[in-house]
């Protein structure tokens, strides 16, 4: 396959001061042209749109990071690196609340807290009653797994591609409380959202009292239609639990576009927040019917905090979360998005030139922004993933799923275009000679 590089070359206009990133202008509306050859036909940003191919302006970014560059880290759909400034705030916090620890968590940061609860409410467009703060997506998504009222003989519906914790969650359930869970197979890629909806509604029975779904699917980078698929299930009074572990911060979204009931996500990863942070959004009239997962001393409350009564905890990542938020709010949602498919782009293209590649995550923006999966036919993910490693110090996530099979690959607001390009010349060599002792 053959397709012209989607790259260009960096703008050689002035770039930002070290320290004048923060006062940009919020970013222009996003425009797309049309590129790409033989089969393929790439959405791809305009040089001037949210300066996406600005390197100037996205160097002064990549030196906001403390990363070490020895390594090209191309798993950030695992855990991201915060910014130095994310990071200095997480330390001083932390020794804050050492000076006079009970004082300091009582009168002092339980406050500050609420304040992070409203700025984050406010970033994704809910209300801060309800939004709780929680260490991570998988602690958000089994409050409303464990916490939701379901007997036996209850169904809930996924798909085959959902988080395998989630999925064991439910299976927990299935063999404690006799609840019916239901799967059903994805397109890989999947393009069609009314097929998606279909394939959701099918498996619907009067039975059927959840849904539960990603909004970006970590297996592959695919953005489902979760809007396209609440509004069917509110049509038939059945509530939505959405998994955005990779969504908050990397797409640009707000709560009403999906539609929910339910949405936990990760602060660590998009918004690049400290690690063991997350939120969890519960529609308000759901709250009081939701049990918290470590009970409350008023557990069929109104109150989102029900959901925080964990016992003592640190909560100098919250607070120094308000500072990952700042830092993204900064560059805009947009822009940064439109980066990722920058990102992605620069590599994708380059390696589809290959007979042996293949894409395994839709390049239409619809569906798909900086998490990708790929192959190499003839090659294990596991021993490709090592090698990658083991010799050049590349990190990528393997993936092996009977859907299905490849590495993952996610770039940073920090990859520099020069450590893509090392990536792609390295699997080019790969591609051409093999790995090392593959038959």
């Amino acid at each position: 396959m053959n397709t012209s590089s989607p790259h260009r070359t960096p703008s050689s206009g002035s770039g930002l001061s070290r320290r004048g990133f923060f006062g940009l202008l919020a970013p222009a509306a996003l425009g797309l042209s049309r590129t790409g050859n033989a089969g393929i036909e790439p959405l791809m940003p305009a040089a001037s749109d949210a300066a996406v191919d600005d390197e100037a302006y996205w160097g002064q970014i990549q030196q906001a990071f403390t990363v070490d560059r020895s390594i090209v880290h191309l798993n950030n759909g695992g855990v991201n690196p915060s910014p130095a400034v994310v990071q200095e705030a997480h330390l001083r916090h932390l020794s804050y609340a050492e000076r006079m620890p009970f004082y300091v968590h009582r009168r002092m940061t339980m406050p500050q807290l609420e304040a992070v609860r409203a700025q984050l409410a406010r970033a994704v467009g809910c209300d801060a009653e309800e939004l709780a703060l929680t260490r991570n997506t998988s602690e958000g998504m089994e409050i409303c797994q464990l916490g939701i009222d379901l007997r036996a003989g209850d169904e809930v519906v996924t798909t085959d591609q959902d988080y395998p914790r989630m999925i064991a969650t439910f299976r927990q359930r299935v063999a404690r409380h006799g609840i019916v869970l239901k799967q059903f197979a994805l397109p890989v890629p999947a393009e069609d959202p009314d097929e998606i909806v279909a394939r959701f509604e099918a498996c619907i029975t009067p039975r059927t009292r959840l849904l539960m779904l990603c909004h970006m699917i970590d297996l592959t980078g695919q953005i489902m239609p979760v809007r396209a698929v609440t509004a069917m299930a509110r049509r038939r009074g059945i509530p939505v639990l959405v998994d955005g572990a990779q969504t908050f911060g990397h797409l640009d979204f707000r709560m009403a576009d999906l539609g929910c009931d339910f949405y936990a996500t990760s602060l660590h990863k998009g918004l690049m927040g400290p690690h063991g942070t997350g939120f969890l959004f519960v529609r308000r009239e759901r709250i009081p019917s939701v049990w918290p997962l470590m009970p409350a001393e008023d557990a069929g409350a109104g109150d989102i905090r029900k959901f925080e009564d964990v016992g003592t905890r640190s909560l100098a990542g919250f607070l120094a979360g308000a500072e990952a938020l700042a830092f993204n709010q900064a560059i805009g949602a947009a822009r940064k998005e439109a980066r990722l498919r920058y990102l992605r782009d620069r590599w994708v293209y380059r390696l589809l030139a290959h007979d042996r590649v293949r894409l395994h995550t839709s390049l239409d923006p619809a569906f798909s922004c900086g998490l990708t999966t790929v192959s190499v036919d003839g090659i294990d993910p596991i021993a490709l993933r090592d090698y990658l490693w083991n010799t050049h110090r590349v990190v990528v996530r393997p993936i092996r799923h009977p859907a299905v099979s490849g590495i993952r690959v996610s770039p940073g607001l920090y990859t520099t275009l020069d450590e893509l390009d090392r990536f792609v010349e390295i699997m080019e060599s790969i591609i051409k000679h093999d790995l090392p002792g593959n038959a």
